[in-house]
């Protein structure tokens, strides 16, 4: 469900499945068990994640305020028109930062 690389200092997370009440707080664990102490920085990329309902969303934003906590930045990337729709409707896009690809988030946080 969750695949980690890294991009130089990048943490990028793969959701390659739907991210809901019944995986989300897994999902969680694991993608916080990949995340670099300190000041982390963070790519989770959208591109197969198949769905995400409200627990999901939850669980993003969880995610975003851990690395923004320690000092870090979280990033979206390549999410899908399913995904992108989800954003938009509940207004996360106008608080997260959303790139076509990983690789363009990860070269962002050197900007």
């Amino acid at each position: 469900m969750i695949e980690h690389t890294r991009h130089g200092a990048v943490d990028v997370i793969s959701i390659q499945d739907s991210l809901t009440h019944t995986n989300a707080d897994q999902a969680q664990k694991e993608i916080l068990s990949h995340i670099s102490p300190g000041q982390p920085r963070v790519v989770v990329e959208l591109s197969e994640m198949t769905f995400c309902d409200s627990s999901g969303l939850e669980t993003i934003l969880d995610l975003r305020d851990h690395c923004v906590k320690r000092g870090g930045l979280f990033k979206l990337a390549a999410a899908n028109n399913l995904c992108t729709d989800i954003l938009q409707v509940t207004g996360l896009l106008d608080s997260m930062e959303l790139y076509n690809d990983p690789v363009s988030a990860a070269g962002s946080f050197a900007t």
